[in-house]
């Protein structure tokens, strides 16, 4: 891992202040949990309680509100025994959600997924769905998700939905079904309330990281294997990578597939 890239919204955009002292506020932050920030130096390795080195680079983008903390893995820290990421990218995440006040966190991405991004470009993005969900009328329905399949459960299940471009006009509107009407294996129309979308973005709300098909090819075999008379996909989304609930939104043709594999723990 070479790095990990923390994107969060400032509420604030027009306020210089924030862009000259947010990185300083960062390292603050992590001084207070006792990590070593030598003079707060922008340039300057941050050394963890159990020293291992990482150093900041922010980047604002050029309408001056979305945000991005790089941070830099300059001890070749690597995952192990369930860890994900190293204690200071939670500890940076906790800051923005900290400072919500000022700050609406988006997201985490590691080095892969921000080249994925790059290298694919997103047709969807949290930033949209937050934009959806803000103007959401809670008293519309989507329209629903149809069944290909629910699978038998033993101790971990693959559903699978889809829905005809007839019906949703974008992979968005079939996101939003599927958010709406899915639950684990159910179609309950629980609704959008459950995501809390006011103060930072719920991953379950979508991850959107563009995949390259080569590396899906075992979900989109199954897809296939269902009967349906699908052409190649176009592109496809992981949309949630929890390591019990993985779902991949895949765009086809006509229709719009989603791949959920997920286990009750």
């Amino acid at each position: 891992m070479k790095y990990w890239r923390i994107n969060s919204l400032c509420k604030f955009a027009s306020h210089e202040w924030v862009k000259f002292k947010v990185l300083d506020d960062i390292q603050m932050h992590l001084w207070r949990r006792e990590y070593l920030c030598p003079d707060f130096e922008k340039d300057q390795l941050i050394k963890s309680p159990d020293n291992k080195y990482y150093k900041l680079r922010q980047v604002w983008n050029a309408k001056g509100n979305l945000f991005s903390v790089f941070i830099q893995n300059e001890s070749n820290w690597e995952p192990s025994h369930g860890l994900l990421e190293p204690q200071v990218v939670t500890l940076i995440k906790d800051f923005f959600n900290i400072n919500r006040n000022i700050w609406y966190y988006l997201e985490t991405l590691t080095d892969n997924e921000d080249f994925k991004i790059s290298k694919l470009t997103r047709q969807i993005e949290p930033m949209q769905i937050k934009v959806f969900l803000e103007s959401f009328n809670n008293e519309v329905t989507p329209s629903k998700p149809k069944i290909l399949e629910i699978g038998k459960y033993e101790y971990q299940e693959t559903d699978i939905y889809y829905g005809p471009k007839t019906e949703f006009k974008t992979l968005l509107d079939f996101w939003i079904s599927c958010l709406f009407w899915v639950n684990c294996g159910e179609l309950e129309g629980e609704g959008l309330t459950y995501l809390d979308y006011f103060n930072s973005y719920d991953l379950t709300s979508g991850s959107c990281i563009p995949m390259d098909l080569d590396e899906i090819k075992e979900v989109t075999d199954e897809i296939k294997s269902k009967n349906i008379k699908l052409e190649n996909p176009f592109n496809a989304y992981l949309m949630r990578k929890d390591w019990n609930d993985r779902m991949y939104v895949i765009e086809y043709e006509d229709i719009f597939v989603m791949h959920n594999w997920h286990t009750a723990e």
